[in-house]
């Protein structure tokens, strides 16, 4: 007898929080499904351009930032709108563990800070400059956080990408840095900027 209807496959089960949040900070934890080593913990996030820069040109190499001139974007450092930027990690907590995740985002930094730090960083000693006042250039929750955030960013040693604190306590994310988030709100903020293949892969 011919069977006119298939019953559909049944969804995979979703793994729960605790090992969602295991997965999502493990950084050797690989795909079930195809192996790939997915380190989703750092730089998932990472926009190529301060908000504000549509259709930015691919990123020349550090060495080409000067201190004036012509609007620029290099891997880690932009010049747009007057505004001179640095690439950082937002660190979020993840609730469940000791571990937090690394959101890559845009910052700003006074013309003379920014050439502070890019020297630093150069020599690999950026930590004895200490925090630095910085306004956040990313949206979080993107499209729909704020435009402009207050915070700091505070460098590190041996050309490490240094990490930005929200100090603006009305900003969405300022409790979320304090008080960490679950594993399910960060994958779906990470579906958010479009990264849900590294969702499915973490959820397979």
């Amino acid at each position: 007898m011919m069977r006119l209807f298939r019953r559909p496959k049944a969804a995979a089960p979703v793994p729960p929080e605790s090992e969602l949040a295991r997965r999502l900070t493990d950084p050797d934890y690989a795909c079930a499904c195809c192996g790939t080593v997915l380190r989703a913990s750092t730089g998932v996030i990472h926009p190529a351009a301060p908000f504000g820069w549509s259709n930015p040109p691919p990123p020349r190499p550090d060495a080409e930032f000067t201190g004036s001139g012509r609007e620029l974007l290099t891997e880690n450092y932009a010049r747009h709108a007057g505004d001179n930027l640095i690439r950082a990690y937002l660190p979020i907590p993840v609730k469940g563990t000791d571990a937090s995740v690394f959101i890559g985002v845009w910052c700003s930094l006074k013309t003379g800070n920014h050439a502070l730090f890019r020297a630093a960083q150069e020599q690999g000693d950026a930590d004895r400059l200490g925090d630095m006042f910085s306004w956040l250039y990313t949206q979080l929750p993107r499209l729909t956080g704020p435009l402009l955030t207050k915070g700091i960013v505070a460098p590190y040693s041996k050309g490490r990408r240094p990490v930005y604190w929200i100090t603006e306590e009305r900003h969405p994310f300022y409790a979320a840095q304090q008080q960490g988030l679950m594993a399910t709100e960060i994958l779906a903020l990470y579906e958010d900027f479009g990264h849900g293949e590294v969702v499915s892969h973490l959820k397979a």
